[in-house]
């Protein structure tokens, strides 16, 4: 049996001569936290619009826990697809009640998840009451009221102050922890590195990258150098072992290098060839300039 809960298979959708979503192949594995990265237009939306059946593919299939794609298997899935709606002059418990009759859900289950999203103390509050951090968590309360296998989040922390992001935030990893499988579409760079195990990146419709976060770290860093004799230093980086490419950025020169190759080992290397430097900084590879860098060749 797979290890994913989901593969697509050249999934696409057209509208008119637009290709939104072109050939898409990704597969996302169980327990992940899944991020689904792109700049506006990507097809983003798209994509999850057509796994969650609210969009009919053009062309292609996907297939979710190697069962296909039909009603009945997507109940095990939970979702907020775009701006979660809920009746402004009913409470947190009122809203989840209509929702929990639509879905034939057992009424008890809503005190659970407004436990489990920490509202249950205002659940005779009005939504109109609640700020942007608690709508939002009042919806993921709504997509885990049938105890989903699967959770989809579209942009979970678009427009919330930072203290809301970080409120998502805790409690995406709270659930990843109890072992669901999370996917979810942002383009907030910094907040997927915090909680997303695996992403791939699109691009005009296209899959472009797709990768573990653990690896952004793992497979290369940066690290700043100068010298009083800058000419020298320059003219030693490319005999350096493990030294991928070089740039100067203002004064200092950044250096791309493989995961073995640390801060000390530049500063042996370089004092062996009567290079002394003035300036030794290392620094991780962000998840945003890996995903500039992803663009950058794409759009070559």
């Amino acid at each position: 049996m797979s290890q994913n809960v989901l593969e697509t298979h050249s999934l696409s959708k057209s509208f008119g001569k637009l290709k939104a979503v072109n050939a898409l192949n990704i597969s996302i594995p169980k327990g992940s936290v899944f991020g689904l990265l792109g700049p506006n237009g990507s097809g983003k939306t798209t994509t999850l619009g057509m796994l969650l059946g609210v969009v009919n593919p053009t062309s292609g299939s996907f297939s979710w826990f190697d069962k296909g794609a039909d009603y009945h298997i997507r109940k095990q899935i939970g979702a907020i697809l775009e701006t979660p709606c809920f009746y402004h002059y009913l409470s947190a418990a009122q809203n989840l009640t209509v929702v929990a009759k639509i879905k034939e859900i057992e009424l008890q289950r809503i005190d659970v998840v407004l436990d489990r999203v920490g509202l249950l103390s205002r659940k005779d509050d009005p939504f109109r009451t609640f700020s942007l951090g608690m709508k939002q968590r009042l919806a993921i309360g709504s997509a885990l009221l049938s105890d989903p296998d699967v959770l989809v989040l579209d942009e979970p922390t678009n427009g919330l102050d930072p203290n809301g992001i970080a409120e998502i935030r805790e409690l995406i990893l709270s659930l990843a922890n109890e072992g669901r499988t999370i996917i979810l579409a942002s383009h907030m760079l910094d907040e997927v590195q915090k909680v997303c195990t695996d992403f791939a990146v699109l691009n005009k419709g296209n899959k472009v990258f797709q990768g573990k976060v653990s690896d952004i770290n793992e497979n290369q860093s940066v690290i700043e150098v100068n010298a009083p004799h800058q000419e020298a230093l320059i003219k030693e980086l490319d005999n350096i072992e493990g030294v991928l490419s070089y740039r100067k950025e203002g004064e200092i020169i950044a250096l791309k290098v493989t995961s073995h190759v640390t801060a000390i080992k530049i500063n042996e290397a370089l004092s062996a060839k009567g290079v002394m430097l003035d300036h030794l900084v290392q620094r991780k590879v962000s998840l945003e300039q890996r995903f500039m860098e992803i663009l950058k060749q794409n759009n070559a």
